[in-house]
């Protein structure tokens, strides 16, 4: 559209398509294996039996978050 009496114009863009991946990227891949390790090293712990589900449940938080944060985001 021109505006009036200025001669000039508005230029409308189309935004370029983009894909998407469902592929997991490096971070989501990595908190998947610590999740599963910790889960496996909480299970064979010395006294691990006397610790409530919470506390296992949040070593593994932890630790899931720990391996996340430590992998470099793939750009």
């Amino acid at each position: 559209m021109a505006a009036a009496g200025t001669g000039l114009s508005q230029q409308v863009t189309q935004p370029t398509p983009t894909s998407t991946s469902w592929a997991p990227t490096a971070k989501v891949s990595a908190g998947i294996l610590a999740s599963a390790i910790t889960i496996l090293i909480v299970q064979f712990v010395p006294h691990a039996n006397t610790w409530t589900p919470a506390a296992a449940g949040a070593i593994t938080q932890i630790m899931t978050f720990v391996v996340q944060y430590m992998v470099p985001e793939r750009k």
